[in-house]
């Protein structure tokens, strides 16, 4: 519980899809920061998506209970950094790394967090979980008036593949249609929700694996090619078949080399297996991070008409609307 009225939920999630129009949804932006409920009383506090409590690393948003009405409630949003009106998720991880009180407060006044939220659970201590989308939404209003560091996630109804052209164009991450009628529901992932992704492909050089449970494939190791040499740009473990992971494996195990083929930092290691880099695959990720790592990866297949030496490393590939 938090305080005496409020339990502690999960936040509804979100289906992949790809874009659409309808006249049952609204469109919002994907924002790029950490998921949280906001729970406001006597106090703010903040819970991540697996009920972590965030509180303690943004204290410029420990004061969205003096910004809202019908207290007590709970809101659904998202905690950004916003950088040149865009959210930057590398400040944000930048933040969160931070465990020293003295260094997050002077963190905050330089690079300071805002709440957006897009949903209402809670209202004036009664759940409204069981409302209409488009009720919530009217509840959300009233509750937050609006605010220094809190804000409410504008959408568009209906207009769903030129909203999300344009949120691409922008450079955010993506979009997320809601259907009107649809409840809240805690925790679960429903079709009511499906989020659209900006993502990018490249094809890099497989460079090594990271054995998983039962024989499985964890993860593989990713390389590119820049001034002749191999870098790193971190690894893939989602997107391949139980079929495709027995054959990569199979294939990988006869490349294996006793040296890695480029530099990996050390707390990224997880028992790797190196291998020549010899394999080429296309993967499809959303950015770039400011060390060079691709984020959200996904496996796509391999390349076999793609020479190693050909793959340079990643720094925004070709677009995708997934």
């Amino acid at each position: 519980m938090t305080g005496a009225k409020l339990p502690l939920l999960k936040p509804m999630l979100a289906v992949t899809a790809a874009p659409f129009d309808h006249w049952e949804y609204i469109f919002e932006i994907k924002w790029d920061g950490y998921r949280c409920l906001a729970y406001l009383d006597g106090n703010t506090e903040l819970r991540s998506r697996n009920l972590i409590n965030l509180s303690p690393g943004f204290p410029e948003l420990l004061n969205l209970h003096r910004q809202a009405a019908s207290l007590p409630a709970v809101l659904d949003g998202e905690i950004v950094i916003l950088n040149n009106g865009l959210p930057s998720f590398s400040a944000l991880q930048e933040r969160g790394r931070l465990a020293d009180p003295g260094r997050i407060k002077r963190a905050a006044a330089k690079m300071p967090a805002v709440y957006v939220v897009f949903d209402v659970l809670y209202a004036g201590g009664k759940p409204v979980l069981k409302e209409p989308l488009a009720r919530r939404k009217e509840i959300l209003s009233a509750v937050v008036p609006g605010g220094k560091n809190i804000i409410i996630s504008d959408y568009v109804r209906e207009e769903g593949r030129a909203f999300f052209q344009a949120c691409a164009g922008r450079g955010l991450e993506g979009v997320v249609a809601k259907r009107l009628n649809s409840p809240y529901l805690p925790g679960k992932r429903s079709a009511h929700w499906k989020k659209i992704r900006r993502t990018r492909s490249a094809e890099l050089v497989i460079c090594g694996y990271e054995p998983g449970r039962g024989g499985a494939l964890g993860s593989l190791i990713l390389g590119g090619y820049k001034d002749g040499e191999l870098v790193y740009q971190g690894k893939v473990g989602t997107g391949f078949t139980r079929r495709e992971q027995q054959e990569l494996i199979s294939m990988l195990n006869k490349l294996v080399v006793k040296k890695p083929p480029l530099k990996v930092p050390k707390s990224e290691q997880r028992h790797p297996v190196w291998v020549k880099p010899q394999l080429v695959c296309e993967v499809h990720y959303t950015e770039i991070t400011p060390e060079g790592r691709l984020r959200h990866p996904s496996y796509k297949g391999l390349r076999r008409d793609k020479e190693a030496a050909q793959c340079s490393a990643a720094d925004g590939g070709d677009f995708n609307a997934r």
